[in-house]
């Protein structure tokens, strides 16, 4: 992998918090639509719970995909200094 200049390293960094911001946005929304929806019928109840599960494992596991790639690829954007 290749060394990055400390900008690029830094703006890549921020893209990446920013995703996981994101996700984390659309997790809470998913949680929050879940706890307070109001459904006429069942139907309409499971169908959308079903669809904001889905919601709440996708924006989890590309949390978690962001993160671990963000924290294994630091060593290579931010090298230590030698003496």
């Amino acid at each position: 992998m290749k060394i990055l200049n400390k900008n690029n390293a830094l703006r890549l960094r921020r893209i990446l918090r920013l995703n996981i911001l994101t996700a984390l946005v659309v997790f809470i929304v998913s949680v929050y639509m879940i706890i307070t929806g109001e459904y006429s019928t069942l139907q309409e109840r499971k169908s959308a719970d079903s669809f904001y599960n889905m919601l709440i494992t996708g924006s989890v596991l590309y949390m978690a995909v962001v993160w671990i790639s963000c924290v294994m690829t630091k060593p290579f954007w931010f090298p230590k200094k030698s003496d």
